[in-house]
């Protein structure tokens, strides 16, 4: 089971949400967010940060090698690596990924009684062309995808 939170980007106009992969890292292990409209606020250090389309995470490279070493996790902990492998990233593909896809049931959801199958195909086709656009726009975990 993974630990899964909401946070406010540093200027505090935009909400993120967060998965962290089995629980391994503390939400205290990610020092900052930056959004695209604060991330000039933020001082870069790669050796720290990670940065996927315009939002900056700012880990603390000293706890996190510290949890994943608790857990026999060793060799190259990087910030792209705690990103891109989940350790602490985003719920989803995007920051906003968990309110697209409540949002994409709710509006789905009359469906369910009239026409099981059709809400199903409907389901995966705009979830398919959503994941489609955030590829297209970059998205660093769509791409994996």
């Amino acid at each position: 089971m993974c630990l899964q939170q909401g946070r406010a980007c540093h200027c505090g106009r935009r909400m993120a949400y967060l998965s962290f992969r089995d629980n391994v890292l503390t939400p205290e292990i990610l020092r900052n967010l930056y959004c695209p409209e604060c991330s000039a606020q933020a001082q870069w250090d790669s050796a720290t940060m990670v940065e996927d389309c315009g939002w900056i995470l700012e880990y603390d490279m000293t706890g996190a090698r510290f949890f994943m070493s608790q857990r026999g996790l060793g060799g190259d902990i990087s910030p792209a690596f705690l990103f891109d492998e989940g350790y602490l990233s985003w719920q989803g593909f995007s920051p906003l990924d968990h309110e697209v896809n409540s949002a994409l049931h709710q509006r789905l959801a009359p469906l369910i009684k009239e026409n099981m199958t059709r809400y199903l195909e409907l389901l995966k086709s705009e979830w398919l062309a959503h994941v489609a656009a955030l590829k297209a726009a970059g998205w660093r975990k769509a791409q994996r995808a």
